[in-house]
């Protein structure tokens, strides 16, 4: 029942007999599942616990995901019941979004209570059903079909900037009514309002405002939606993002509300580069450090984390760097930004900046449920240290070496990938989940798995089918084309007999057994089993396996390439001739492969010489050799897969193979061999789609132009400072596949110069796995382009965190770790090359930067 209806009458005394009593506060905080203290925590208000709540945004019933199952003709509540089901497999516990007020409102405001409100209110229901608390955000702004054209909208955000949804009277006003209409809103499927929904256990106002120059206008528009919601007889806390264009008046305008909360994001690696970002990011997320020792109030108010990523990113570990790092912050509510609905995620294309979803992404799934335990489990305010000593934290370990995130506690076993680690307490484990290899479970497959105890030598189990990326799935994306593909094939699974018996017995659903071969190996498809060292009753069965069938029951698999056989080619494009070369190939086929061959040739042969492709897991393919074919020079290289179905030539996925006579070689890739010693660590025109470069701002904007003359290609970059002189300009370049791992190197040969009359300073950074970064300070002139610096010249300083990170307040620098290694000792952990352009004056600075090399 609302606060407003309990008290109808007399309103004039009733305002009094509320401010003497102080009537609102007990009222908050005997009426909500939640409250904030004192001191700015966030605590359950039936144990006065500390509230730790780990979870996903998810958009299935607006923007672009309704969008793009309408076009497919997908049911969209059947889509979000597989989805409910994958996220509650995976420890989900808490659900947010901004709802996109542009589908579901007028003009004025009022409420539109239409198709995306009735899935919104389906998906709530569902979400209650699993005990997942939600945090709503009212108000999106954004337009609803990125990345398609935009159309227009009913809703009141179509007419106002973001700006004036703080600043314009009308623009208040109808926020004013949809605010009171949202919280009202009577859920068609529970019966009750969102105002009543227990599951509901906080309000954000709005998602990342843009405030006015006015910090006092922030201060009232908050202060005024906030009186909105609590006059309706909302009494949970009331968020208000603090984040997005922080600066400390703002920020201290937003400490100085009402709200009982407030609400950050974090995008550690930038957005939207268009390709998979490869290389070591730990250290970007190695502190989330909030600048507010001079905010008053700061203190007082709760914290979430709204949304979060590591965009671009394909690694398993992130999502537990960054959930450690959130908890040494003080977050209590945390959600990743987006889960991607499993009907459309085979094409990544809801927001291809990220991409997370259980069958497509089972590795970034299984960090992900580790990252949620983690947040579950560490304490508040808590610090693990820096990198890399942090990599190690209570019973959690990054490896970042093998892609992995692992927890490891009496209960429970969790790992991303591949791993050697013993749990610590076998005899006790309950619960066990992974993708590939361990000590306790081997499969040969590259979906995820769960094992849950049931009884002593009783467990049910998990399969899920193969996931393959056929394509880099940050790459421009299309409902036309799929980045990730789904296999539900028969593979080896093997179980370590002391932990699950010598007599072991793989139940199906369909009440039959398998025993296992004399390796004590199965095989297994996807699927739900019971394993068990003991017969079981048909009783039993019955009660473990029923509704099984359903297990992955109205998924979607697209045909737009069915039967074709995927080549995706890991092979770097430049090697030195010291190295082996490395040819790696994921090779996804529907038919089994009989044998998967590689042909080389150096340009100018006619023949090729064939090597055969050693298969070193379900879908990668790989030649590791050395011989006359891989000196200095270009070698140009094709591969031909074999099936039952013939024989396919990729790439171009013809059928003449190198060994017919009419082959056409027009089509092949290519790899530079360098000579011994002899590292190209930056070419403008080879590296121009890797490079990684700092946010524009208002102090600090640059142009770049590549350019090619007779002996070398160019980047040209042209920067202007503004009189603010805290931004500093910076070029990252990925550079640990392009050098061998030898002592043979003592200088780095740069060519570059000023594009001005006066001499221009840059810093040449290299940066370590280890957390160490080289620098040398190199003054460029107008004249020479060619400068030999001695590897002993570069000492310990400072590097950019590049990308820059969302949240714009975050640190854009970081200091190198203390060694005793010289750059020479420590070469073959290096990792990152950084060209810095430090601002000492308003004005503009220009060069020009051409190939850089590690030469003897």
């Amino acid at each position: 029942m609302k606060l407003k209806r309990l008290f109808s009458s007399n309103k004039n005394y009733l305002l009094i007999f509320l401010l003497s009593i102080g009537f609102w506060n007990n009222y908050y905080s005997q009426h909500s599942d939640v409250y904030v203290d004192k001191s700015g925590i966030l605590r359950w208000s039936k144990n006065h616990a500390e509230v730790r709540l780990f979870g996903v945004n998810y958009t299935a019933p607006f923007a672009f995901s309704y969008n793009a199952m309408k076009i497919l003709g997908i049911d969209i509540k059947s889509a979000i019941d597989i989805d409910i089901e994958h996220l509650v497999r995976l420890g989900v516990k808490a659900y947010r979004i901004h709802m996109w007020d542009r589908e579901i409102s007028d003009r004025e405001g009022n409420l539109l209570d239409n198709e995306h409100m009735e899935l919104f209110d389906y998906l709530l229901m569902k979400l209650k059903e699993k005990g997942i608390k939600i945090i709503l955000t009212p108000i999106a702004w954004w337009g609803t079909r990125w990345p398609m054209p935009d159309v227009e909208t009913p809703g009141f955000s179509q007419t106002y900037s973001k700006v004036e949804l703080l600043t314009n009277p009308d623009a208040i006003a109808a926020q004013r009514n949809y605010l009171k209409q949202v919280i009202n809103h009577i859920n068609r499927y529970t019966g009750i309002s969102y105002i009543n929904e227990p599951s509901i256990i906080a309000i954000e106002i709005i998602n990342e405002p843009h405030h006015p120059e006015e910090t006092e206008m922030v201060t009232q528009y908050i202060d005024e939606m906030y009186e909105v919601l609590r006059n309706e007889g909302f009494s949970k806390p009331i968020f208000y993002n603090i984040s997005e264009t922080w600066s400390d008046t703002q920020a201290q305008a937003v400490s100085n509300s009402k709200a009982e909360g407030v609400s950050f994001q974090w995008y550690p690696t930038g957005l939207v580069h268009n390709k998979m970002l490869e290389g070591n990011y730990l250290f970007n997320v190695d502190e989330y450090r909030i600048p507010s020792e001079s905010i008053d109030g700061f203190d007082r108010k709760a914290k979430m984390v709204y949304e979060f990523d590591a965009a671009d990113i394909g690694y398993s570990y992130m999502y537990l760097a960054m959930a450690r790092s959130f908890r040494e912050a003080g977050m209590q509510f945390a959600t990743v930004f987006s889960y991607d609905p499993a009907q459309i995620a085979w094409s990544n294309t809801e927001y291809q900046t990220h991409f997370i979803n259980l069958l497509y992404t089972p590795n970034k799934a299984i960090g992900m449920m580790i990252a949620a335990k983690a947040f579950e489990l560490l304490p508040h305010g808590k610090s693990f240290g820096r990198y890399p000593a942090n990599n190690k934290f209570d019973i959690f370990l990054i490896d970042r070496k093998a892609d992995l995130a692992l927890m490891n506690c009496d209960t429970s076993f969790y790992y991303s990938n591949n791993t050697e680690i013993y749990p610590i307490a076998p005899e006790k484990l309950k619960h066990i989940a992974g993708v590939g290899k361990s000590p306790l479970v081997d499969y040969e497959g590259t979906g995820a798995y769960f094992l849950d105890k049931i009884d002593n030598g009783f467990w049910k189990l998990e399969i899920y089918p193969d996931a393959v990326w056929i394509k880099d799935p940050f790459e421009q994306t299309s409902l036309k084309k799929e980045v990730a593909r789904l296999y539900f094939k028969k593979r080896k699974i093997k179980f370590n007999t002391s932990q699950f018996g010598q007599n072991i017995k793989l139940y199906s659903e369909d009440g039959n057994y398998k025993l296992p071969d004399s390796e004590h190996t199965f095989i297994i498809e996807p699927g739900i089993y019971l394993l068990s060292n003991n017969s079981l009753t048909e009783e039993i069965l019955s009660g473990y396996l029923s509704g099984a069938s359903n297990f992955l029951s109205g998924l979607f698999l697209p045909e737009l390439s069915k039967g074709k056989i995927y080549v995706y080619n890991r092979t770097t494009s430049l090697i030195s001739a010291g190295n082996f070369p490395d040819f790696k190939f994921t090779v996804a086929p529907e038919k089994e492969i009989i044998n998967a061959d590689l042909y080389v040739r150096r340009m100018g042969w006619r023949g090729f010489q064939k090597y055969e492709l050693q298969k070193i897991s379900a879908y990668e393919y790989r030649m590791s050799q050395k011989d006359q074919s891989f000196r200095p020079g270009i070698v140009e290289y094709c591969i031909v897969i074999n099936t039952e179905n013939g024989k396919r030539v990729f790439p171009g996925n013809d059928t003449i193979t190198p060994e017919d006579w009419d082959f056409n070689p027009a089509n092949l890739w290519r790899l530079e061999i360098t000579d011994t010693c002899t590292a190209i660590l930056f070419d403008p025109l080879r590296d121009s789609r890797d490079l990684v470069f700092p946010h524009f701002t208002k102090d600090m904007r640059y142009l770049l132009d590549y350019t090619t003359g007779i002996l070398s290609s160019f980047l040209k970059i042209n920067i202007n400072y503004s009189d603010n002189l805290s931004t500093a300009f910076g070029i990252q370049n990925y550079i640990d596949r392009y050098f061998d791992r030898m002592d043979c190197y003592n200088y780095l040969l740069l060519y570059g110069y000023s594009e001005s009359s006066k001499e221009c300073k840059i810093k040449v950074n290299l940066l370590t796995n280890d957390g160490a970064v080289y620098s040398y300070d190199l003054m460029l002139d107008n004249v020479k382009n060619e400068y030999k610096i001695p590897l002993v010249d570069f000492k310990l300083s400072e590097a950019l965190l590049l990308p820059n990170s969302y949240p714009r307040f975050l640190p854009r620098k970081r200091k190198s770790i203390n060694t005793s290694k010289t750059l020479k000792e420590n070469i073959e952990n290096l990792i990152f090359l950084q060209i810095v352009n430090e601002p000492t004056a308003a004005g503009t600075e220009s060069f020009s930067i051409g190939k850089i090399f590690l030469t003897k």
